[in-house]
């Protein structure tokens, strides 16, 4: 079976840092007008939001220290377009590192509207993301930091290294229903009985662990992968084939992941 592609990466930049560059603008000139030109329109179309309640689905320790990583740099570059450093690799790293932001940001969204199965299926591109972001930002902070006030190079100094101690990893159950899956795409089956029961019993343990255990909570994952095709639209077909078996498996053991009894909804044995 083959890995899923990584995920179509979104960024964005705000309107305030858009506004702080233009207060900049007296070093532009010196700088690659390709790093600083976009249109307020392409700012709104893309500006993502960051949801700090809890509601990513999956990969929730990994998005708790984005979290935190981006809650300290976006409080830090504020203090840094203040002093607007008149240095052209800080300006250039400061613009670097919101769109890095904006990466982080995109990462947490996508735990928080793709599908659980599938996110736990291609856990290993999200942790490489968190790693290469990680690394970025403390590339644009340390590059930042020698054209920047003391005090507040020491502020930048403190959150390097809290990076350098950054870790991202995977939950226990988030890996084991990777596996589970993993494991079924690798086999080669005799039959279709045994390849249904082996489908039957790999759908129900990645169900369990990853909390799709009601009727409202299997909806939503085939609103979320069918969500994920209409975006695919044939972009990527090793991510669309595998959306579509996702689907497909949902589908047709929906009757087993879940039974209706006495109103309460619960796991089949």
């Amino acid at each position: 079976m083959y890995v899923p592609a990584a995920q179509v990466e979104f960024c964005s930049i705000s309107p305030h840092f858009f506004f702080s560059l233009l207060l900049m603008a007296y070093t532009v000139s010196e700088l690659n007008s390709s790093t600083f030109m976009m249109s307020s329109k392409c700012a709104a179309v893309f500006e993502i939001p960051i949801t700090s309640n809890g509601r990513d689905k999956v990969h929730h320790s990994v998005c708790l220290e984005l979290h935190r990583l981006i809650d300290r740099i976006s409080h830090v570059t504020l203090d840094i377009e203040s002093a607007r450093p008149n240095c052209k690799l800080a300006m250039e790293a400061l613009c670097s590192l919101h769109f890095t932001l904006a990466k982080a940001k995109s990462v947490i969204k996508d735990c928080s509207k793709c599908s659980k199965l599938f996110l736990a299926i291609t856990s290993p591109k999200i942790l490489s993301r968190c790693q290469k972001l990680r690394n970025a930002f403390e590339l644009y902070l340390s590059e930042i930091q020698d054209a920047v006030p003391i005090p507040l190079a020491d502020k930048i100094s403190a959150i390097l290294h809290d990076l350098r101690g950054a870790k991202f990893s995977l939950e226990f159950a988030e890996e084991e229903a990777r596996k589970v899956l993993l494991s079924l795409f690798e086999k080669n089956f005799p039959d279709k009985a045994s390849m249904e029961k082996e489908e039957l019993e790999a759908i129900q343990i990645a169900t369990c662990r990853l909390e799709i255990k009601s009727a409202f909570s299997l909806l939503v994952e085939k609103a979320s992968i069918k969500n994920q095709l209409d975006e695919v639209n044939g972009r990527n077909q090793k991510e669309k084939e595998l959306l579509e078996y996702l689907k497909y498996l949902l589908i047709k053991y929906r009757k087993s992941i879940c039974v209706f009894q006495d109103g309460d909804l619960s796991l089949t044995s």
